[in-house]
Formats: C-alpha cells, structure tokens, sequence
C-alpha cells in the first residue's frame, strides 16, 4: 500500500512485514492514505 509524506510530498510504499515505516526520500515518518476526492451533494435551492 503506498503512502504519501506530509513534508516532501512523495509517494512511499510501506513495508508492513518489517514495520518499516518512513519515507525514503526524506527520512520522515508522518505518512498519510491518499484519499478519493469526495463527492457532494448538491441541495436544491428553495
């Protein structure tokens, strides 16, 4: 599964069999899930 870190902005792949868990260009280990761009919903006006 891959990550994105908050500082570079790179995309890691996380090794979880050896709980390897930073990024590899900076070093950083706060990582987050990319995320689908949510969908909203439009409310008719009144």
């Amino acid at each position: 599964m891959s990550y994105i870190c908050l500082i570079c902005g790179a995309e890691v792949d996380v090794d979880l069999e050896r709980n390897l868990i930073q990024c590899t260009k900076c070093g950083n280990r706060i990582l987050m899930k990319p995320r689908p761009p949510a969908l909203k919903k439009r409310v008719p006006a009144i």
